[in-house]
């Protein structure tokens, strides 16, 4: 608290220390510590709440309130009430010495006074901070997104805020954040722990409450089970969904090891309907109060193939998505699945991603292709294997049969040949020819 000491006296009427006696001066001391001394106190309006000052004078008595040197109101002694030029004066009303101010603005903060309107003299000064705590832009929040938390605390245009109106911000837990000078500070990515209500803290006494609204969805991040045995995919919003926020898609899917959607949510005359994607004919009708606040699946006789990563998804219009991921391990042998919406766990029916029962998840009829498929291949192979040995038989035995045969040579038993002797015989004429 700090004190202002402040001496009132007129100069044509005030005497000289020297011209007054020993016990004149310690008297006239005393009256001017008394009434010179002004207690200066700190006060923190919320914006827009309506706010008091008291003046702490006793009733009668005609008190003027002051902004700084303007008139905010006066009240004389057993009458009426008289406005300033104050520009807060329009919302400003006096009672008994109190003064009631109505929605304050950020304008508003400054120096206030309670003066005796007979004297002249202050009874109290007093500085008003003007404080604010707000969400940008919204306090209601998607998670993953950001959000700007705002503490603003204005002194008006007579004065800026000391040290102890430096705001801190309180988190739900009640510890304190680093706060900047300016009061602002950044959540991002916004968590669901982020959920609850925040404390703009601006005095040890004086501290405003913001409450954050987190929507998002929440998981258990990793499930482990036996083969055969049913789990429960958790995922649920800790916050009701605003009606305002336009659903646009729902949907359950398996991400590893092999990517396959489950289920998805969709809206047929008004209502929300689990759609079957990859199990067999099955539709849910749900309540607008069950979805899509709770969208946790049942899967039932679990095998090792269905260990994987799932993913929990809500895709608004305008707003973003938010997913929620569970990791599931399997332990046991290969076998099947089946699927159920959880509707308090007394939903209608189940369906299996893979049919009926059979080994390695394969029904009776696959196993039956696959062993005709297998005989047929057997067979085709054996004859291959048949058809090439006796044909490299039959080659040797006819190569075999070749070299028993006779060969025989054709020989030329004719003398050597001399020099032809006589003529060259011509040519027949053409009549001898015709002949």
């Amino acid at each position: 608290m700090l004190h202002c000491f402040r001496l009132y006296v007129a100069e044509s009427s005030a005497p000289s220390l020297l011209e007054m006696s020993n016990t004149h001066t310690c008297v006239f001391s005393l009256v001017v510590l008394c009434l010179g001394s002004v207690t200066c106190k700190e006060f923190y309006f919320e914006k827009g709440k309506t706010d008091i000052i008291s003046c702490g004078t006793a009733p009668g008595r005609t008190i003027e309130w002051m902004y700084g040197s303007q008139l905010i109101v006066k009240q004389i002694k057993n009458g009426p009430q008289a406005k300033g030029p104050a520009p807060m004066a329009p919302r400003a009303r006096m009672s008994q010495g109190t003064l009631r101010l109505s929605s304050p603005e950020n304008a508003d903060g400054g120096s206030y006074s309670c003066v005796d309107g007979q004297t002249g003299g202050t009874i109290q000064l007093h500085q008003v901070y003007i404080v604010s705590a707000l969400a940008s832009p919204s306090s209601l929040v998607l998670q993953g997104t950001r959000v700007e938390l705002r503490c603003q605390v204005s002194a008006g245009s007579s004065a800026t805020p000391g040290p102890s109106a430096t705001p801190v911000w309180l988190q739900p837990n009640g510890t304190a954040v680093e706060t900047p000078k300016d009061g602002s500070i950044i959540l991002q990515p916004v968590e669901l722990h982020h959920a609850g209500v925040w404390a703009c803290q601006v005095s040890p006494e004086r501290k405003l409450s913001l409450t954050i609204t987190v929507i998002g969805l929440s998981s258990t991040p990793k499930l482990s089970v036996s083969q055969g045995e049913s789990v429960l995919l958790p995922c649920w919003s800790p916050s009701s969904i605003p009606k305002d926020w336009n659903l646009q898609e729902a949907e359950w899917k398996k991400l590893s090891p092999v990517p396959a959607t489950l289920l998805s949510l969709g809206g047929e005359k008004g209502n929300l309907l689990w759609k079957s994607m990859g199990v067999k004919g099955y539709s849910l009708q749900f309540e607008d109060k069950k979805l899509p606040g709770n969208l946790s699946v049942t899967l039932k006789k679990v095998t090792v193939q269905q260990s994987g990563q799932y993913q929990c998804l809500l895709k608004f219009q305008d707003k973003g998505t938010v997913k929620a991921l569970v990791t599931l391990e399997v332990k046991g042998q290969p076998g099947n699945v089946n699927v159920n919406v959880n509707d308090n766990d007394n939903g209608p029916g189940t369906n299996g991603l893979n049919g009926k029962d059979g080994l390695l998840g394969l029904s009776l009829w696959v196993w039956l292709a696959i062993g005709v498929g297998c005989l047929v291949l057997t067979v085709l192979i054996c004859i291959t294997v048949y058809l090439t040995k006796r044909n490299k038989r039959m080659k040797r035995r006819a190569r075999k049969l070749r070299s028993l045969t006779a060969r025989d040579y054709c020989k030329c038993n004719r003398g050597s040949v001399g020099r032809p002797n006589g003529r060259r015989r011509d040519a027949p004429s053409g009549k001898e020819g015709q002949r």
